[in-house]
């Protein structure tokens, strides 16, 4: 039996050795069998499946049954869904190296247009969702979506009758560092959505601790 060596690039460095080098081998192989793993890794391939059982149970690791000749079926294993989060992704790299790519061909005004078109994209999208007849409900409805879109989103009604938009994670936080349109914008998205006035007041980039915004209804009453 031999000892697997490649290289581990999980990023979850909290989960026991093994199991990551489980994880690994089978995102280099694709497919193994209990008894493939266990001679790769140097283990009894009794130890193996009791680390496939909790794989499998965190949805990491998949199996299937497989005929190969006479006797009974082998069961080999692969990455489960949950698995592509544990391997390292170079996405906002690749978006900031585009975006760099972009202002040097076209300008800065075509990254001010790009930003713009995400923004109209999203207004649209979610626009037959923040439909409430009141601000609170509209601020209501767009902070539950701004949630699902990973912003941590929250709201209070102030003393004065105005609104506090809170949000303590930016998604785009890295293209938002580059390019202030996109920072922009997203007020724009709030403002259009939310058919209110929207001014920040707390900004993620300047080392506040979340983006804050005070929310004000575009109608006054006026006091008799």
């Amino acid at each position: 039996m031999t000892m697997a060596t490649g290289s581990n690039i999980l990023i979850n460095k909290q989960m026991p050795a093994t199991r990551r080098r489980i994880l690994t081998l089978l995102k280099e192989k694709r497919e193994l069998t209990a008894d493939e793993l266990a001679d790769l890794l140097g283990i009894s391939a009794v130890a193996v499946r009791r680390h496939l059982t909790k794989l499998e149970r965190d949805q990491l690791v998949s199996y299937k049954e497989v005929q190969r000749g006479m006797g009974r079926p082998s069961f080999v294993y692969q990455l489960g869904e949950a698995a592509d989060s544990f391997f390292p992704r170079r996405y906002e790299e690749l978006a900031l190296n585009v975006l760099d790519t972009i202002k040097e061909l076209y300008g800065t005004a075509a990254i001010d247009a790009i930003f713009q078109l995400r923004s109209d994209h999203i207004i649209e999208k979610y626009r037959r969702q923040v439909n409430g007849k009141s601000l609170e409900s509209r601020l209501e409805q767009l902070t539950k979506l701004r949630e699902a879109d990973g912003y941590m989103s929250s709201w209070h009604l102030n003393e004065d009758g105005t609104f506090t938009l809170r949000e303590a994670n930016c998604p785009i936080m890295h293209a938002a560092e580059e390019c202030g349109s996109a920072c922009s914008q997203d007020q724009i998205i709030l403002e259009n959505l939310l058919d209110a006035e929207v001014t920040r007041i707390g900004h993620l980039i300047n080392g506040d601790g979340a983006c804050c915004y005070r929310v004000r209804s575009r109608t006054t009453v006026t006091q008799p």
